[in-house]
């Protein structure tokens, strides 16, 4: 798979300092992923936006970036710092199944999701990765987050806002097989064993086509003597 990354501070360090409420639209080729979240049975809300390159886009320098613009209204880190050392506490991110692209409606009918304990990410002080998997169609095929704390202790933190590190895989394409240049090195091969080879017939055998009448005619002329 071919890989991108970008690595933000959601609340000062987003890409695009002036849509840091989070609205944005997909530009020609560009995918736009709306990021969720929500904290134990809560509501769902609006946690960020990612605007991802198209692949073909994805090869070229300027474009090999995601975008990811927070919305600091409904990141919620002061109600998740007050779970304090409540282990049982899931902590939900969910992305649409598929990546909205330009002219595209918002009309989202099923997600893929992720759910991790909230105290781990509490005790990584607001530190996590963000992984998304996704076709070449705009799909997303897999989600994944992860943070450093491997077990929840009832560790508290000071930080003030998430770190995130976001990851978009593109599936990479393959090569394709030389069918034109195989065909061609078989009809070398066919030509030069043509040439090479040698008729190893004997003299009768290739030639009885032309022996054959002379032989008749002697025949007849001697028995009609």
């Amino acid at each position: 798979r071919s890989h991108v990354m970008c690595d933000v501070n959601v609340s000062r360090q987003a890409v695009v300092s002036t849509q840091s409420t989070g609205l944005a639209s997909a530009q020609h080729g560009e995918y736009l992923i709306s990021v969720e979240h929500k904290i134990g049975s809560g509501e769902w809300l609006q946690r960020a936006t990612l605007i991802l390159p198209s692949i073909k886009q994805s090869s070229l320098p300027s474009h090999n970036i995601p975008q990811y613009i927070p919305i600091s209204a409904n990141e919620r880190v002061e109600d998740l710092k007050s779970l304090g050392n409540n282990n049982n506490t899931l902590y939900h991110v969910r992305v649409p199944f598929k990546a909205l692209e330009e002219g595209e409606g918002e009309e989202v009918l099923s997600y893929v999701s992720v759910v991790v304990r909230a105290c781990s990410i509490i005790e990584s002080h607001l530190t996590h990765s963000l992984a998304i998997y996704m076709d070449s169609t705009g799909y997303i095929t897999g989600l994944s987050l992860s943070s450093p704390a491997e077990e929840c202790s009832g560790k508290t933190t000071e930080a003030t806002s998430f770190t995130t590190e976001c990851s978009v895989s593109y599936p990479s394409v393959g090569a394709s097989p030389d069918v034109h240049s195989f065909i061609q090195v078989k009809e070398k091969e066919e030509k030069k064993k043509t040439a090479d080879g040698s008729d190893t017939r004997s003299f009768l055998a290739k030639y009885w086509m032309y022996i054959l009448p002379v032989a008749l005619l002697l025949m007849m002329s001697m028995g009609g003597q």
